[in-house]
């Protein structure tokens, strides 16, 4: 991410990119600079509307608050508010983790299942029994209106949070997050945002 500025995405291989479900031309090599601020003219990609409305692309400062962690029989789950969107409708696990507790096998492979579904990182499991998820093929995927979700192995400029993945993540481009770099589902709230 460039200050209070797009995001800037190097890709040393060739990665899937797209938008509004379209591919997008991707390179070896090549840079893509992403704008950040959602007032772009020429979305997704930056125009550089950011420096004509002082966008302020500053990471949060608020004191991350602790992961919750769930511990069942045969399996753990991890949730990391800071990570999460707030905006999909995760089926609750409530009666998964009840029937998990209660000795139904199945229900720790569902549990996972669910899990592995969260675009953001901000659910995770571990179980010796759940088949972890094969490795993704890295890609960068451009939601209308909405986030921009990384999928694969990533690196970025920010401060990860303890226990963060770095194999999905979702990040603002409306601007309007107030957990920058990434996405809390403010997005929903935005006036003709594309």
């Amino acid at each position: 991410m460039l200050p209070n500025g797009p995001l800037k995405i190097s890709c040393e291989q060739a990665i899937a990119l797209s938008f509004k479900g379209k591919p997008l031309p991707s390179e070896p090599g090549q840079d893509h600079y992403l704008c950040r601020c959602g007032q772009s003219k020429n979305s997704p990609y930056c125009d550089g509307t950011h420096a004509k409305v002082g966008f302020d692309g500053s990471p949060n400062k608020r004191k991350p608050k602790s992961a919750k962690i769930w511990q069942g029989r045969t399996i753990q789950t991890r949730f990391d508010r800071g990570l999460c969107m707030h905006i999909y409708t995760c089926e609750p696990l409530a009666a998964l983790r009840k029937a998990e507790l209660e000795g139904d096998d199945s229900a720790a492979q569902t549990i996972a299942d669910k899990v592995q579904q969260c675009p953001s990182g901000a659910l995770q499991f571990s179980a010796d029994s759940a088949k972890s998820p094969e490795p993704e093929a890295p890609a960068l995927i451009i939601r209308e209106g909405a986030e921009i979700q990384l999928q694969g192995p990533f690196e970025i400029n920010h401060p990860m949070r303890p226990g963060q993945p770095t194999t999905r993540a979702t990040l603002c481009r409306c601007g309007l997050s107030k957990n920058k770099p990434y996405c809390d589902g403010r997005h929903t709230q935005a006036k003709d945002f594309a």
